[in-house]
């Protein structure tokens, strides 16, 4: 199988996932001679509703065929004691597997029936109660059924559950171009089957640390939203998708901006020494979300000796000590947002602080040992703060790191994960 993010070629392992063949339920514009013994002969079992052109030979004539008005009364009170049925067993052929045909009435609710191949082991009529309303205001009644009617209703639902869904994506705008509809089509069911992925992520079966308690789940519609406010703040320039490098967002850019599929490493970059490895490895001094930037905003005290910064060199007394790093809060006593503490806990600074130029960058190691003071203080005297152009052309740089770890994660997925 050819990844289509980084045009590799994976084996991937075959995964039997069904003990037997499964079993099908369609609408009326699958039905016929043809799919009912192509599905019989290859094992798997199909049931579905039978067009009036579509009856096998000889019996159209004991079933409910015509058409009938849905008001005529005739049909509320047509009753049949058993349900009108047909049963045809074919033998095995060769390599063609033996099956079983049945045509099943839809009972008095119209001129419907069911085909199937594979799919009953008895029928009979009895009598499915309903509910509705709650406490005082509920009532119940009751509907005739068979079980080639039930297993049809309770199979399709699905499929009418999803045209509900799809409907209500509201994915939907007038053009000529006809093309559009099946393309919106497509897209609306991409919606639907991300949500069916997302409840069962938050369901905790496939990894614990997914859990999202029931109450807290996003409904369908909360689900659209957000995916609306993330396609709309998407850029296409960080090129973490096949097809970004083609939107003209990305073209215009100049070549040696671009992300591209490339992959990125340190020894293209040189002066950072920033390599996916080392980047994971400072996950305690980087902080991604609020709760982990107060955590070490809460333990930035006042000391009584001053040390450069990490970020500007300007002396300072002001230490984190989770990280035991100084960093400025101030600018010559003047409030400017913690500029400093900010930035050397940022993931798109590590690689440009005073420490990373002695540990990430190796200027104070030699030989795999750490050099004397002496000779670090003389490597110090060579680092200078990063200028805001060095800090962007730095970022861009981590964010390219980033999209080739994740199209790394999705290579190795796809290469171990059986696609049917």
């Amino acid at each position: 199988m050819k990844n289509l993010i980084d045009g590799r070629e994976y084996t991937v392992p075959i995964k039997k996932l069904y003990s037997r063949r499964p079993h099908i339920t369609a609408d009326n514009h699958f039905s016929g001679e043809n799919v009912m013994s192509f599905m019989g002969e290859n094992g798997f079992g199909m049931t579905c509703t039978c067009r009036r052109d579509r009856f096998p030979p000889g019996l159209k004539r004991y079933f409910n065929h015509e058409k009938v008005v849905s008001t005529d009364k005739r049909t509320r009170v047509a009753r049949f004691e058993q349900p009108i049925f047909a049963v045809n067993r074919v033998q095995a052929k060769d390599d063609k597997k033996p099956y079983t045909r049945t045509m099943v009435s839809f009972q008095s609710t119209g001129a419907t029936n069911i085909a199937g191949v594979n799919n009953l082991l008895s029928l009979t009529l009895f009598v499915q109660p309903k509910f509705r309303g709650a406490k005082k205001n509920k009532f119940a009644w009751a509907t005739e059924q068979n079980e080639g009617r039930a297993v049809y209703l309770n199979h399709y639902h699905g499929v009418d559950s999803m045209d509900h869904m799809i409907k209500n994506t509201g994915n939907y705008f007038i053009s000529w171009k006809y093309w559009h509809s099946p393309y919106l089509h497509a897209m609306s069911m991409g919606v639907i089957a991300a949500f069916d992925m997302y409840l069962e992520c938050s369901e905790g079966l496939l990894d614990a640390a997914w859990m999202v308690a029931k109450k807290d789940r996003m409904s369908f519609s909360q689900f659209r939203l957000r995916l609306s406010e993330q396609m709309l703040q998407y850029d296409p320039r960080n090129d973490l998708y096949a097809g970004d490098e083609k939107f003209r967002r990305t073209t215009q850019m100049h070549k040696m901006r671009r992300k591209g599929s490339k992959d990125f490493s340190a020894e293209e970059f040189p002066e950072t020494g920033v390599t996916l490895a080392n980047l994971r490895a400072a996950g305690k001094r980087i902080c991604v979300t609020m709760e982990h930037t107060q955590k070490h905003f809460d333990t930035i005290i006042k000391k009584s000796n001053a040390g450069p910064c990490e970020v500007c060199g300007l002396s300072t007394y002001w230490m984190c000590m989770t990280c035991g790093k100084h960093m400025c809060l101030l600018n010559k006593r003047n409030w400017n947002g913690a500029k400093c503490a900010f930035l050397f806990h940022s993931e798109k600074f590590f690689g440009l602080s005073r420490s990373d130029y002695l540990d990430v960058l190796g200027k104070g190691w030699e030989n795999g040992k750490k050099k004397k003071n002496d000779d670090i203080r003389r490597e110090m005297e060579s680092w200078k703060p990063a200028t805001e152009a060095a800090m962007e052309r730095h970022a861009r740089f981590i964010a390219r790191l980033n999209a080739q770890d994740v199209r790394e994660e999705s290579a190795t997925t796809s290469g171990s994960t059986c696609n049917t």
